[in-house]
């Protein structure tokens, strides 16, 4: 088993664990929206945690990636886990073109890929997102997969993780202009916090 697959399985398990002490309730709907093959995940982002609780709520094990600020990977024991489980680093704030590169790759080799286009975590309320999402749908011609995910931050609260349909990203020649990219975007936001309303 290929070392990557191997920590996707020891961080399933450390999602187990934390859900078991800190969110025993985890409501998961829409999985059967999960379509075969490529597609980018894309999920609203409100804490470091968040990747975890999609491993385990997702169920795609190694056959996804997760691109994450390259700053974590840098982290000593951490880093070295992420590294591991084929997470891709990214600069922040500048454009990244390895990461670009190793992401499309990844889209291309059939897998799956999940980021988070807020960019940061939002605390309070929706924040504007990144294009690098749909810019890696439209290159990669592949769907995107909207995902809702909530929690409160205090101990056995419960959890919910909302699966939406996948779509894909719409243009008029093919190749995204820099203006659809940002359409598309808004676009893309709004799907993923709708599928949050009534979510209890």
């Amino acid at each position: 088993m290929k070392a990557n697959a191997v920590m996707y399985h020891i961080l399933e398990r450390l999602a187990r664990f934390g859900m078991f002490f800190y969110h025993p309730v985890f409501r998961v709907t829409g999985r059967e929206h999960i379509p075969e093959g490529a597609c980018v995940i894309c999920s609203n982002h409100i804490g470091m945690a968040d990747p975890l609780w999609a491993i385990f709520g997702l169920k795609q094990g190694p056959f996804f990636r997760i691109m994450a600020k390259e700053s974590l990977l840098e982290a000593p024991l951490l880093g070295k886990l992420l590294h591991w489980a084929g997470i891709i680093g990214v600069k922040r704030g500048e454009g990244d073109i390895n990461a670009i590169k190793e992401a499309l790759k990844t889209l291309k080799d059939g897998k799956k890929l999940l980021l988070y286009p807020e960019g940061t975590r939002a605390k309070d309320g929706p924040l504007e997102g990144k294009t690098g999402a749909v810019m890696l749908a439209n290159r990669a011609k592949c769907p995107i997969l909207p995902v809702y995910i909530k929690r409160k931050r205090f101990p056995f609260s419960p959890m919910a993780l909302v699966i939406g349909e996948p779509f894909e990203v719409v243009t008029a020649t093919g190749k995204a202009t820099a203006e659809e990219l940002r359409s598309e975007t808004d676009r893309m936001m709004d799907i993923i916090y709708k599928l949050g309303e009534g979510v209890g």
